[in-house]
């Protein structure tokens, strides 16, 4: 899709195209997926027949005009019969809308934005409620192609819920707006109908930023259309959901201003990332990361699938979550080993731990490293790798409901039993550094009393705060951090970058 968007489409990018061409007569043609034309006269045609196909009641309901400032019958007449059927020109509410039970529809336009009931918004209709059979009256049912659209109007309709209506229907009720017409535009006429319009099919235009399992493409059209190839195949997820009655390849065709563009966007239109990610770090030196998961079991996935984590050399997660009832392969990520300090606090079947530490390295471990530490409630991991033995990393996390003095004991104790004179201690000490009356206890015994420096000097955060910390004795030129953002937890990573 790229290559054709741009015009680079190859001979064999068309031919794979070709393999997804289907004939309305094969057995295997999807005649209940969303279909795409070119033109306005196909959509209406197909629509048309869709809608006669389906079995039942078909209704068919006339929208109540009335004139503002008519004078006289006549005049109100004279006036009625100058609006134009044509729904674009009449705020999107048609003059006369057929309904049938099994129809999929969209929002014709925005009646509750709040509530994601906006214009396009697709659903089939599931029950006709009309008081007055012919009149824009009562209530259509729909179910939405997305379950959070209606919720609202659910909610405020519930007391509507009675003989087998569907908790997942939404109640569709007619709506009032105001149009022009008139040679001068000058007459107002108010309009009563149902916001819904025909979506079996719609045009390849109208189709823009919809995002579908299944379609049926149809590109016949005897002009070139710039990008309307592009466009129309590209509405779906898979190849294998894409269903082509007429590809018309000869007509695909591209805007030179999207060339030029594009150009100018690879080349001086290029802006430097605005973070940077730690695999574009120095090879040579040995990259630390810390990150509070807020649940790694959660986002094990999340963290398989990330570039920044798959680069690092040793990673340490807090509030792992972990159960010692998981194994081991539920964790796997390919090229590391894990080591696993997990929350025993709470071992059962049926709930998880809140806490947990997580090593994963590519590297040799020291013999006899790593190892768990913890201490008066806080989780402490000791690691020791061979390419730099003469170093200890310490991953701690402190929950909240640990007193800042018992951390203060437990890291006291770590640093009189550490066997290098060289360490770094990496973690969630949940003390925000930027506040002074809680920091004073943690700096002076780190800075003051053993000469370390505390190398993170921004939020952590989303909540402004700055309570992850790097503490260290290297010198300035050995060591380095930087900050990665996430999306799935409210910690920023933070990360050790060791030159040796």
């Amino acid at each position: 899709m790229n290559r054709l968007r741009e015009g680079n489409h190859t001979k064999q990018d068309i031919q794979k195209l070709k393999q997804r061409i289907i004939s309305i007569t094969n057995h295997e043609y999807p005649k209940d997926a969303p279909h795409v034309f070119i033109q306005n006269a196909k959509v209406n045609d197909f629509n048309a027949r869709a809608h006669n196909a389906l079995p039942g009641i078909k209704y068919s309901i006339k929208a109540h005009d009335s004139v503002i400032g008519a004078d006289s019958q006549q005049l109100r007449d004279k006036i009625l019969s100058q609006i134009p059927n044509d729904p674009r020109k009449t705020k999107q509410l048609h003059s006369v809308r057929q309904l049938a039970v099994g129809e999929r529809t969209e929002i014709s336009l925005n009646t509750r934005t709040v509530d994601g009931m906006t214009n396009g918004a697709g659903n089939v209709i599931k029950l006709i409620q009309v008081q007055q059979t012919g009149t824009p009256s009562g209530v259509i049912w729909v179910q939405f192609d997305h379950p959070d659209v209606g919720q609202k109007t659910r909610q405020d309709n519930r007391q509507l819920y009675i003989n087998g209506i569907q908790p997942t229907w939404t109640p569709i009720k007619p709506i009032t707006t105001q149009f022009t017409v008139g040679r001068t535009r000058s007459v107002q006429v108010v309009r009563k109908q149902f916001p819904l319009r025909p979506a079996a099919a719609k045009t390849i235009h109208r189709s823009q930023g919809d995002t579908e399992s299944r379609i049926v493409v149809n590109l016949e059209t005897r002009r070139a259309i710039p990008h309307i190839h592009y466009v129309g195949l590209s509405r779906v997820t898979t190849i294998n959901g894409l269903f082509i009655t007429d590809l018309c390849e000869d007509k695909i065709a591209v805007s030179n201003d999207v060339q030029t563009e594009m150009q100018r966007l690879r080349t001086e239109g290029q802006l430097p990332l605005s973070i940077k990610p730690i695999y574009e770090a120095p090879n040579n030196s040995i990259k630390i990361c810390f990150l509070n998961a807020r649940s790694l079991h959660k986002h094990i996935d999340d963290i398989r699938h990330d570039l920044n984590y798959l680069s690092t050399d040793v990673n340490i997660f807090s509030e792992t979550r972990f159960s010692q009832l998981d194994d081991d392969n539920l964790y796997h990520i390919k090229n590391y080993t894990l080591f696993r300090n997990d929350d025993t606090t709470r071992v059962s079947q049926n709930t998880r731990p809140f806490g947990g530490m997580a090593v994963y390295s590519h590297l040799d471990y020291y013999p006899g490293y790593p190892y768990c530490a913890n201490t008066n409630g806080v989780e402490i991991t000791v690691i020791r790798l061979m390419i730099m033995p003469h170093i200890s990393i310490v991953g701690v996390y402190r929950s909240p409901a640990v007193p800042i003095t018992q951390l203060c004991s437990a890291v006291q104790h770590m640093l009189d039993c550490l066997p290098t004179q060289v360490n770094i201690f990496i973690g969630d000490f949940n003390v925000n550094y930027f506040n002074s009356s809680q920091s004073v206890s943690l700096n002076n015994l780190f800075v003051r009393d053993n000469n370390y420096r505390q190398l993170v000097s921004s939020f952590t955060t989303d909540r402004n705060t700055c309570i992850d910390h790097i503490y260290t004795n290297l010198s300035e030129s050995q060591i380095q951090f930087q900050i990665l953002e996430t999306y799935f937890s409210d910690h920023k990573a933070i990360c050790a970058l060791v030159n040796f």
